[in-house]
């Protein structure tokens, strides 16, 4: 019994000790606290093209940080095939495009840390998720058309013209697209709404210094149908993967 009382108390003082020295012990790298972050990214999506965003947190709690972000990114339809007109110096066009679409996202959500990065080139892991508004630009598409002359005389004149399936079906007419600017006050607006979701694996020489990639699914959905092709349906939900660079900064 005395012998089994001396162990227990020779390890009892051995932890305390040892508790007391952790305790004492110098920290060579002492983790920052951050109240806020400012990042840009660029990205890479689904739709055939990517776009750019700004995002600026604040933290609500040491694993947790809220932001706000923007974002402007180009839609594609996956019928969209870039092609030459029918010219000696043709200009590229998608045939059956009716419109350029762009997607301004601006949401709201969190930035959740899964394992942090206290020091400097340590990585960590985050849960990342968005929710918002997206307002979808549709810009009407204009382009070259070759017409003869009616009187009589050789060769023909060009007109800009806004497409349309029904009348432009002779594709050795078209000449390509109009200048980019064509149709830019003819621009329509469409409102709805967008999630996002992903996983960021963050790194960067210190531990205010951040850089990331980041992977994950967005979901736009719209009351009304985008007519983006001729002869096919106006889609109200776009589903995309997306793969981003962010670099940034905390303080």
């Amino acid at each position: 019994m005395k012998r089994f009382v001396f162990i227990f108390s020779l390890l009892a003082s051995i932890l305390f000790n040892m508790q007391t020295n952790a305790q004492n012990a110098p920290i060579l790298e002492p983790q920052l606290l951050y109240s806020e972050s400012n990042l840009v990214g660029i990205n890479l999506n689904s739709f055939k093209f990517g776009g750019v965003y700004y995002r600026h947190g604040w933290h609500k709690t040491g694993t947790q940080l809220n932001h706000y972000e923007v974002e402007l990114t180009r839609i594609k339809h996956p019928k969209e095939v870039r092609r030459s007109g029918f010219s000696e110096n043709p200009n590229q066009y998608t045939f059956g495009r009716l419109n350029v679409v762009f997607f301004l996202r601006n949401g709201l959500g969190q930035t959740i840390t899964i394992t942090d990065r206290p020091y400097k080139n340590a990585v960590g892991l985050n849960f990342i998720y968005t929710i918002g508004a997206t307002v979808a630009f549709l810009k009407p598409v204009y382009i070259d058309v070759y017409y003869p002359y009616t009187d009589g005389k050789p060769g023909g004149f060009l007109i800009s013209e806004r497409y349309e399936a029904e009348k432009h079906q002779d594709v050795f007419r078209i000449y390509g697209n109009s200048s980019a600017t064509s149709g830019l006050s003819e621009t329509s607006l469409n409102v709805g709404g967008y999630g996002r979701a992903g996983l960021q694996v963050e790194w960067g020489p210190y531990p205010d210094e951040t850089r990331s990639l980041e992977a994950g699914v967005t979901v736009d959905a719209f009351a009304k149908g985008l007519p983006i092709m001729a002869h096919s349906n106006a889609d109200q939900f776009f589903y995309g993967f997306y793969l981003a660079f962010n670099w940034g900064k905390k303080k």
